[in-house]
């Protein structure tokens, strides 16, 4: 049996992410080994399974080539060497020439995959944000400092030490008239804001939040796009309500999550606590704690089962794949990466599952989905998924 070798490095070299000298280091390892190890924890079945086919492979190629060593130095006139000697000698020089071309075109394509890797560093999305003020000019958040950044009427806009936008009010009468922002976050982008009324609300990637800066009125009444959590503060002498498309949510003070992406099958409305009345058209119905509204041309369908986690997973900074087809995970590296997602042949149904922070580079979370069955090329910014 040979040396020891960490699970971490051998998870590295077979994906393909190890430097020149981790490479040497394992394949030093393949050669040490007379003997498939019977303690590979940590690895996938499929990730054992190369491993094992690796070993066996180096094992019969050094077989293989200390019997060619011999055969070439047995003297010629030393031995008279009979036509099934040389038949069998010539079978074994032809499997070792075999498997040397094999282990030099895997040697490669490691090395091509390393240098791939190394090559491409697509970073994670961020806290980006664009606010557009009531006189048409813009303020890239991810630029401005900490502190006041504008003041509306009555009304001060900062951003915090914690890189959110909040809204202050100033002490005294409101102003008459009523000003509108508007904060979007572009692919690749997320952020959060407190509104004039102590509401919360975090944005995902290419989102919007339309909102007056002083809430006046019998009622609050924002807009959205995008993807929005919403915590609102309890008011039940003004009701909160939001917009989208040709959807409205009324509360008075509750936890929910809209997602309303164009590219998406329908509109979803989840609640994680409190009530909510949607409508949309002449559809209208009640959602209780951990029922997900999805609307559609069709109608209003609820999903009394509704897996909160998945749901949440993007605003705790997450990936969470439930049995998610690869179409549907497409769709979130795209806004979360800006990259470019093409399919080769029809979109495999097959289902995947995995998490993972979304903090971590586009070359780690693919990793994680090609254990799990995903073929993939990665050219710049084009992903392309293999059938």
């Amino acid at each position: 049996m040979g040396k020891s070798i960490a699970v971490s490095l051998l998870k590295k070299y077979l994906s393909g992410d190890c430097t020149i000298a981790e490479v040497k280091e394992v394949d030093q390892w393949f050669d040490s080994m007379d003997a498939v190890p019977e303690d590979l924890a940590g690895l996938s079945d499929d990730q054992r399974k190369l491993v094992e086919d690796k070993i066996f492979e180096r094992i019969l190629f050094n077989i293989e080539t200390k019997e060619q060593q011999k055969i070439i130095s047995v003297p010629k006139k030393s031995i008279r060497i009979s036509p099934i000697f040389w038949a069998a000698a010539s079978l074994v020089l032809v499997l070792g020439a075999v498997l040397i071309w094999r282990y030099n075109v895997q040697l490669n394509l490691q090395n091509q995959n390393a240098k791939l890797h190394q090559s491409i560093h697509i970073k994670p999305g961020g806290n980006r944000a664009v606010l557009t003020l009531d006189d048409g000019s813009s303020v890239v958040l991810t630029e401005v400092k900490i502190g006041a950044l504008a003041d509306q009427q009555n009304v001060s806009v900062v951003k915090t030490a914690e890189g959110e936008l909040s809204y202050k009010m100033h002490t005294g009468s409101a102003s008459a008239k009523i000003s509108y922002n508007k904060i979007a976050t572009p692919i690749g982008g997320k952020y959060s804001v407190v509104l004039p009324d102590g509401t919360k609300a975090w944005l995902n990637a290419k989102s919007s939040l339309r909102f007056p800066t002083a809430f006046a009125g019998a009622e609050r009444v924002v807009q959205m796009t995008g993807e929005v959590y919403f915590e609102v503060a309890k008011n039940p002498n003004q009701p909160f309500k939001v917009q989208s498309g040709g959807t409205e949510i009324k509360v008075l003070g509750t936890h929910f999550n809209v997602m309303a992406y164009g590219d998406e099958a329908g509109q979803k409305t989840t609640l994680i606590e409190g009530s909510i009345h949607l409508s949309s058209g002449k559809f209208s119905l009640l959602l209780k704690p951990g029922q997900q509204a999805l609307v559609d041309p069709a109608g209003i369908k609820v999903n009394n089962n509704c897996d909160l986690e998945t749901v949440m997973a993007w605003k705790n900074d997450l990936f969470i794949f439930k049995d998610m087809e690869i179409k549907e995970i497409a769709r979130q590296l795209v806004r979360w990466y800006d990259i470019q997602v093409v399919f080769k042949g029809t979109p495999s149904k097959i289902s995947y599952t995995g998490t993972i922070s979304k903090d971590v580079e586009l070359s780690e979370l693919l990793n994680m989905l090609q254990f799990t069955g995903l073929k993939y090329e990665l050219n710049g910014h084009q992903l392309t998924i293999i059938d």
